[in-house]
């Protein structure tokens, strides 16, 4: 009788601690959209943490760690904490693929983090199958110049490997998309990776 009381104790308070990390889990969210809207991406950065950790103790689902992840994974890299940046990043893929959410966006990202350290080699790779998942998504139509915008940093990162007539046909297609639609615009911000590095005295995470 009482090895049952135990149990019912302990399932309830594991209950109570789930919920108290979940609300934790959005309460640092909050914060690190906010510091994130202010371009304060180190405190986005530190508050994405405490958001993706208490997520996981929450066993959160897939899709909430995806994409606490992913904001954890472009902030890391904003500060320059690049190798963690592309682990968590590569995490936000697996656990979209679980969740079943498109899967271009971390590879997106994965694609311009590696660029924007000139890891062309990398990041060649990362656009490839990017571009293949928003082809599957007919990104093309739906965000064109933000296709062209991806197009176009992909045939940087081919003309940099020496891979010219790749580089040109790819380049051919993004100016043929941006002839189409003359007045498009971006809808989304280009993560400033590498901009913000943090000091020795911020570098704890």
């Amino acid at each position: 009788m009482r090895f049952f009381c135990f149990l019912v104790l302990s399932f309830a308070l594991s209950g109570c601690a789930s919920e108290i990390q979940k609300r934790t889990s959005q309460n640092y969210t909050l914060i690190a959209m906010q510091a994130q809207a202010k371009g304060d991406w180190d405190t986005a950065r530190r508050a994405y943490a405490r958001a993706v950790v208490n997520a996981e103790h929450a066993k959160l689902s897939p899709n909430t760690r995806a994409l606490l992840t992913y904001e954890y994974g472009r902030s890391l890299g904003v500060n320059c904490f690049y190798d963690l940046a592309e682990s968590e990043l590569n995490l936000a893929y697996k656990l979209d693929k679980e969740a079943g959410n498109p899967l271009y966006l971390s590879l997106t990202e994965l694609a311009r983090l590696t660029f924007d350290q000139q890891k062309f080699q990398s990041s060649i790779a990362y656009f490839e199958q990017s571009i293949q998942e928003l082809d599957q998504a007919k990104f093309s139509e739906k965000a064109p110049t933000g296709y062209a915008d991806i197009l176009d940093e992909y045939s940087i990162a081919l003309f940099n490997v020496g891979r010219k007539a790749d580089s040109a046909a790819i380049k051919k297609r993004s100016s043929e998309i941006r002839n189409a639609n003359p007045n498009g615009k971006s809808i989304t911000d280009r993560t400033p990776y590498g901009k913000f590095c943090v000091t020795k005295e911020q570098r704890s995470l």
